[in-house]
C-alpha cells in the first residue's frame, strides 16, 4: 500500500495553559495562570523531572506575548549572550528562567541572576522553576536566596500513570484524534516514561495516521513502535 505523505500541519504541541493537565498540579497552574495575567513575581515551582515545569513557563511566555518584552532562559543551556541580552530588558519584562539546579557552582550566574532581579523591580515579572525550593539550592549568595523566596513557591509532584493516560487522552483530543483507553493503555506500557517525550510520540503517530489513513488501534500503534 502507497503511504500518502501529508503537509507538515501538525506541529509540535506548543505548551499553554489550556493543554497542561492539571490534576495533580492544580495550584502550580493556577499560580503561573494569575502570574500571566499581571500579578507581581516572582513565582517559583519546584518538583521532580517530568511534573511539568517547562510546560507552564512556556505558557507564561506564551500568554504575555504581544503585551511586552518577554524572554526564556534556561540555566542549563545559558552563555554569556544570553545574560547580556537579559541585561539590557527594560524593568516591565517578564522573564522566565527554567533548571535553576544548574546554578550551583556558578558564582558568576548568581550575581547575573540577582542583577536581573534588581532590573525588574519593583514588579519583578520573574517566574522560575527548578528541582529543588530556594531553600534546597547550591546557592552562596544569601541575598539572592531572599529574593528567590520572596514571592509564591509552589510544589509540583510527577504525573502518576493514571493522571499520564488523562493528559494523554486530553491531548489527543486537541489533536482530534482517538485514543481509546486500551490504546492509551499500550503506549504506557511501551512508550517513553517521561510525559514530554511521551508527547512527542503523540505527534508523531498524528503525523503517522494522516499519511498511512488508519486509526490508532494496537496493531497499529505495535507496527509504529516497530518501526526504525
Amino acid at each position: 500500500m502507497t503511504r500518502q505523505l501529508p503537509l507538515d500541519l501538525s506541529v509540535r504541541d506548543r505548551p499553554s495553559f489550556e493543554n497542561f493537565w492539571a490534576t495533580e498540579n492544580g495550584a502550580a497552574l493556577a499560580a503561573a495562570r494569575a502570574f500571566a495575567e499581571g500579578r507581581p513575581g516572582p513565582l517559583y515551582l519546584f518538583g521532580p523531572e517530568g511534573c511539568g515545569k517547562t510546560h507552564l513557563l512556556a505558557a507564561v511566555a506564551r500568554a504575555v506575548q504581544g503585551g511586552g518584552p518577554c524572554a526564556f532562559l534556561s540555566l542549563a543551556h545559558t552563555s554569556p549572550m544570553a545574560w547580556q541580552s537579559l541585561a539590557d530588558l527594560p524593568p516591565e519584562s517578564t522573564v522566565c528562567v527554567d533548571d535553576m539546579e544548574a546554578l550551583a557552582g556558578h558564582a558568576d550566574g548568581e550575581r547575573q541572576l540577582f542583577v536581573l532581579f534588581e532590573t525588574l523591580a519593583p514588579a519583578r515579572r520573574i517566574v522560575l522553576a527548578g528541582r529543588s525550593n530556594p531553600a534546597g539550592l547550591a546557592v552562596t549568595r544569601d541575598d539572592l536566596r531572599t529574593r528567590l523566596g520572596s514571592g509564591p513557591i509552589v510544589a509540583m509532584r510527577r504525573l502518576s500513570d493514571e493522571v499520564k493516560a488523562q493528559a494523554l487522552c486530553h491531548r489527543a483530543s486537541l489533536r482530534g484524534l482517538q485514543l481509546n483507553d486500551a490504546a492509551c493503555a499500550y503506549l504506557l506500557a511501551h512508550g517513553p516514561r517521561d510525559p514530554r517525550a511521551l508527547f512527542a510520540l503523540l505527534e508523531d503517530l498524528d503525523r503517522e495516521t494522516l499519511a498511512d489513513g488508519r486509526r490508532l488501534t494496537i496493531p497499529y500503534l505495535r507496527a509504529v513502535l516497530a518501526r526504525p
